[in-house]
C-alpha cells in the first residue's frame, strides 16, 4: 500500500465501538484506511427472526464480522406451532429447532449464557454469570418475556396461581401435566390475554379437552387489539361454535379456585393461562432505549422502533418481538455500513390463525375465510 507505515496508532482500541456511518460523521471506508476491526454483532435470543438469520449465514457468511449468539437454550420452540402442540396435533419434537446445526459452517460463536440487562450508552450486555459483553450492533429477538412483578401488581395472585404461557420454554414442559390432570376430571380453564394468541390457545384447549369449561378473557387492561373488527367478529363466531365463553371484564385478581373480575364477580377456574405476550420484561426498564413519551415502561409497552425495527434512540439496536421477514437482510446491511439498503417492514400479507382441529382462519386484505382448506394452506405456508 502506498505510504504504508508501521505506526501502532493505525488500529483502534480493541473494545472501542465501531462508528457506523449512519450514526456518525465517519467517512466511508476505503482500502487506504488500514486496519479495520470486525464489526461485533450480538444476537440476543434464539427467536424465529434470529433463526432465519443464522440459516442465511450458512449460505452466505459475512466477512469482517464477529457474531455471537446469546442464549442458553440448546433448542428453540417455534411459536407458530404452539396451538397445534397444545391441541396434540404436533409432538414436541416437531416444534423444536436444534441450535447447534444452524451454527455449523458459519463463524458464529455460541455464548451459551442468558442476558440479564443492557446499557445502550456503553453498548454492553450483562450476562447471567455477571460477565459483560460489548457490541457494535445488537439484535434482540427473545420472544415475550413477561414482567412478572408488573403483572402481579396489576393482577394480584398471578405469580402464585397463574400459568404463564410465555416464556414458552417453561410452559411447554408444564402443559402435559395439565393435560394429565384433564384426563382425570373436567377442568375449568381461563385464557387471559387480548392477543390473537389468546384466541388460538382457547381453541387449542377446547380441542385437547372436549369436556373442559373454557373461557377467554381478552384482558382489556392491555393495549388495544392489533387486528380488524371483521376478523374479531369472525373470531367470536368461531369461539361460539366451539363452546368457548368470552368475557370482556378486566381481571382484578387470581385466587386458588377463582378468577376475580373487576366487578367482584368470580369465575370458577382450575387453570388460568396467562397469555400476556405484550407485557414488558423487567430488564427493559433501565436500558436507556427510547420507550414511552415519559421515559417509563408499563405493562404492555415495548421500546420504540422505526420501520426497520431499530430503536428510535439507538439505531445500532434492533428489536423484534417474534418473527421478521426483513431482519436478516437489515442486519447484513447494517454490518456492511449500507444504511441505504435497509428494508422497511412490508405491509401485512396473508395471516393464519389456528381455529380448531385441522381448521384455520385465513385473513387477507380485510377478507376472512375459515375451514379445513384454510388449515391446509396454513400448513403449506407454515403460517
Amino acid at each position: 500500500m502506498t505510504g504504508h507505515t508501521t505506526e501502532p496508532t493505525s488500529a483502534p482500541p480493541a473494545n472501542a465501538p465501531i462508528a457506523i456511518p449512519e450514526l456518525s460523521e465517519a467517512a466511508p471506508r476505503s482500502s487506504t484506511q488500514g486496519y479495520r476491526r470486525p464489526v461485533r454483532l450480538l444476537l440476543w435470543g434464539a427467536g424465529p427472526a434470529h433463526l432465519r438469520f443464522l440459516k442465511s449465514l450458512q449460505k452466505a457468511p459475512i466477512a469482517h464480522a464477529e457474531i455471537t449468539l446469546l442464549t442458553s437454550q440448546a433448542q428453540a420452540f417455534l411459536p407458530r406451532m404452539l396451538a397445534g402442540f397444545m391441541a396434540n396435533e404436533y409432538a414436541i419434537a416437531q416444534c423444536l429447532t436444534d441450535i447447534e446445526p444452524l451454527l455449523q459452517g458459519s463463524s458464529v460463536r455460541w455464548a451459551g449464557r442468558q442476558g440479564r440487562a443492557m446499557d445502550a450508552a456503553s453498548r454492553t450486555v450483562l450476562l447471567d454469570d455477571r460477565q459483560v459483553m460489548d457490541y457494535d450492533l445488537l439484535s434482540i429477538n427473545i420472544g415475550p418475556q413477561p414482567h412478572r412483578e408488573a403483572v402481579e401488581r396489576a393482577m394480584p395472585g398471578a405469580r402464585e396461581h397463574g400459568l404463564f404461557v410465555p416464556p414458552l420454554e417453561g410452559f411447554v414442559n408444564l402443559w402435559p401435566k395439565v393435560c394429565e390432570l384433564g384426563r382425570s376430571r373436567a377442568l375449568r380453564v381461563a385464557v387471559v390475554g387480548h392477543c390473537t394468541v389468546g384466541f388460538e390457545l382457547a381453541l387449542a384447549v377446547r380441542a385437547r379437552m372436549p369436556t373442559a369449561a373454557v373461557t377467554w378473557l381478552p384482558a382489556p387492561q392491555e393495549p388495544p387489539r392489533d387486528y380488524s373488527d371483521a376478523l374479531h367478529q369472525r373470531m367470536l363466531a368461531t369461539l361460539r361454535t366451539q363452546r368457548v365463553t368470552v368475557l370482556y371484564e378486566p381481571v382484578a385478581a387470581l385466587e386458588r379456585d377463582d378468577v376475580v373480575l373487576s366487578s367482584g364477580a368470580r369465575l370458577a377456574c382450575d387453570v388460568p393461562l396467562l397469555v400476556l405476550s405484550q407485557s414488558t420484561p423487567a430488564w427493559l426498564h433501565d436500558t436507556g432505549l427510547a420507550d414511552s413519551a415519559d421515559g417509563t415502561l408499563s405493562l404492555g409497552q415495548h421500546i420504540l422502533t422505526d420501520a426497520h425495527e431499530r430503536s428510535t434512540s439507538h439505531p445500532e439496536v434492533f428489536f423484534v418481538q417474534q418473527d421478521s421477514p426483513v431482519l436478516a437482510h437489515n442486519l447484513r446491511a447494517a454490518m456492511n455500513a449500507e444504511p441505504a439498503q435497509l428494508r422497511p417492514l412490508p405491509a401485512p400479507g396473508i395471516r393464519f390463525l389456528y381455529a380448531g382441529a385441522q381448521h384455520a382462519l385465513l385473513c387477507w386484505r380485510g377478507h376472512c375465510a375459515q375451514g379445513r382448506l384454510a388449515g391446509w394452506l396454513k400448513q403449506y405456508f407454515k403460517g
